[in-house]
């Protein structure tokens, strides 16, 4: 989810060898839920209902909403800062929020998730997938959601997010690295699909394929919302070809 840290990585970190511990399943580290959404579509204009009840608005992040960032940034807490760059980050830099306010619709892209609390909106969680420079078909993942908004189902919501808006913008898989600390994202990315191995340093390098899960996402109300938020954003659209046409 972040870039890689220590030292140089294996070749091939995708060879032979175990991907997890022996007999490790997310299923065995939590209640299983099967594959259920934890969340309802109240209607099209982004609104929805986590299971817990709490209402959240999905749209895609603008280069605008710099404020929204730093406000959330705010209500993380240090760890959970720490398992988002897998380094302590006491607060963003403006070369930090300059880059993660650039999203350009094609190769750097984002969604939040506000909800409307009594001092005003708040974003509880955001994802971004990033392209890689060497395939466009890969891109780097990234899902926070702030303190009093984990456990939710949010973090879920927004991998699937993420996983529908980079079909549609011609990805075939995430790549990245996680904490082997952080069990809920390893599971949220694991019930996503995700294969993970370890990769030293108390990491895990992870590689999520995109199809089996936009499958599993069928007939589920997600991708025409998705897709129609996108389209109302404003921000420009482009696939697989739009960006091997641009990519340096």
């Amino acid at each position: 989810m972040s870039p890689p840290i220590g030292s140089a990585r294996p070749a091939d970190p995708w060879g032979d060898g175990p991907l997890l511990p022996r007999g490790w399943r997310p299923d065995r580290e939590e209640p299983a839920d099967g594959d259920g959404h934890r969340w309802m579509v109240v209607d099209p204009a982004g609104h929805l209902r986590l299971t817990d009840g709490t209402d959240i608005t999905l749209r895609p992040f603008l280069p605008g909403d710099g404020d929204l960032l730093v406000a959330a940034f705010a209500r993380l807490s240090k760890q959970s800062r720490y398992r988002r760059f897998l380094s302590p980050v006491p607060r963003l830099t403006d070369s930090m929020l300059a880059f993660l306010t650039a999203v350009d619709g094609l190769h750097h892209r984002a969604f939040g998730a506000l909800v409307d609390e009594p001092a005003g909106p708040i974003g509880a969680g955001v994802m971004r997938w990033v392209r890689t420079d060497a395939d466009p078909v890969v891109a780097d993942l990234a899902i926070t959601v702030i303190d009093d908004y984990q456990g939710r189902g949010l973090g879920g919501l927004l991998l699937d997010v993420a996983v529908l808006d980079g079909m549609a913008h011609g990805l075939d898989r995430f790549e990245g690295l996680v904490l082997g600390e952080n069990i809920s994202s390893r599971r949220m990315l694991a019930r996503g699909g995700a294969t993970l191995r370890p990769d030293g340093g108390g990491v895990f390098a992870y590689r999520l394929p995109l199809r089996p899960r936009i499958e599993a996402l069928q007939g589920s109300p997600l991708p025409a919302l998705v897709a129609a938020l996108a389209r109302r954003s404003g921000i420009p659209a482009g696939g697989l070809a739009a960006a091997r046409r641009v990519a340096p």
